[in-house]
C-alpha cells in the first residue's frame, strides 16, 4: 500500500486525474500500474458526486485515491475524507501554521480535530467502535503538502516538523515561476529548492516527492532522495496515446502505399 511505502521511503509511482470524472478511469490506471492517482480538485471541475464515484471505485479494488485541494477548509476536507478518500494533496502551503490548520481538519483527535460522523462511505456503512476507527482512520489518511514559493522552500524544516504530514512534495512549476524562471526545471535555483525540500523531509523523517511529466527531472528528483511521485495525468495518456495511433498509422498503413 501507498502509506506504508511511505513509511518505508520506498519508490512509489502514481498519477493526476485532471478533468476526466468516469469512476471507471480509477481501473483502467491500476490496470496501467499505477499505485495512486491524484484527483485534481485545485484546477480540475470536478463537482463531489463525481468524486464520491471515484473514490468508491478506489476503495473498492484497493486503489490509493488522494484529492488535490483547491485550499485548506474545513468543510471541505471533512467532506471529501468523509467519502471515504485517502487523503489530499494541498498545493501552496508555506508555513507551519498552514501545515497544523490542515492536520487540525484532517485528524481525528488527539491528533486533530476532524469532524466526526462515522455512517458514512468512509466506514464502509458499518462503523466499528468510535475510538478504534478514530485511530484507524488517522494512520490511514495521508497528508501531503505542496512546497511551490520560495517562502516554503524557507520554511520546508518547520513545515515537515508538524506531526501528522507524510510528505512535502516540490510543485516544480510554481516553483519555478517564484524563482523566477518559469518552467524551467533544470535551473540551478529549482533544482537547490528540491535538495532543501529532500534535506528538510528526511530530518523529520518523511518522504518527499514532486510532480512532474519530465523524465530529466524526474530522476534528478530521484538521484536527490525523493520517493513519491506523480507522473503525468490522464489527459496527457489520451494525447500522447492518439499521437502514436497517427504516428503508427502514417508509418505502418499509410507508408506501405504507392
Amino acid at each position: 500500500m501507498v502509506k506504508e511505502k511511505l513509511i518505508n521511503k520506498e519508490p512509489v509511482l502514481g498519477t493526476m486525474i485532471s478533468e476526466i470524472g468516469w469512476p471507471n478511469l480509477i481501473r483502467m490506471l491500476q490496470v496501467g500500474g499505477m499505485e495512486y492517482v491524484i484527483i485534481d480538485n485545485e484546477h480540475g471541475p470536478f463537482d463531489l458526486s463525481q468524486l464520491a464515484g471515484m473514490i468508491a471505485i478506489g476503495n473498492g479494488i484497493g486503489m490509493t485515491v488522494l484529492v488535490r485541494v483547491p485550499s485548506i477548509d474545513r468543510g471541505y476536507i471533512t467532506k471529501v475524507l468523509d467519502m471515504g478518500a485517502d487523503g489530499f494533496l494541498v498545493p501552496m502551503v508555506n508555513t507551519r501554521e498552514e501545515a497544523e490548520l490542515l492536520v487540525s481538519y484532517a485528524k481525528y483527535a488527539p491528533i486533530g480535530k476532524r469532524g466526526i460522523s462515522t455512517n458514512r462511505a468512509h466506514t464502509g456503512y458499518n462503523p466499528p467502535p468510535l475510538k478504534e476507527y478514530m485511530e484507524k482512520a488517522n494512520k490511514r489518511t495521508i497528508l501531503l503538502v505542496q512546497i511551490e514559493t520560495a517562502q516554503a522552500v524557507a520554511n520546508a524544516e518547520e513545515i515537515a516538523s508538524v506531526p501528522g504530514l507524510d510528505a512535502l512534495i516540490v510543485g516544480p512549476s510554481d516553483l519555478s515561476s517564484d524563482l523566477g524562471d518559469p518552467g524551467n526545471l533544470a535551473s540551478p535555483a529549482l533544482r537547490e529548492a528540491v535538495v532543501k525540500a529532500v534535506e528538510a523531509a528526511k530530518k523529520h523523517g518523511i518522504s518527499s516527492g514532486t510532480v512532474s511529466s519530465n523524465a530529466d527531472y524526474l530522476h534528478f528528483c530521484r538521484e536527490a532522495g525523493m520517493n513519491l511521485f506523480c507522473m503525468s495525468s490522464e489527459l496527457g495518456m489520451v494525447v500522447s496515446g492518439a499521437k502514436n495511433v497517427r504516428k503508427k498509422f502514417e508509418g505502418e498503413v499509410l507508408g506501405g502505399l504507392s
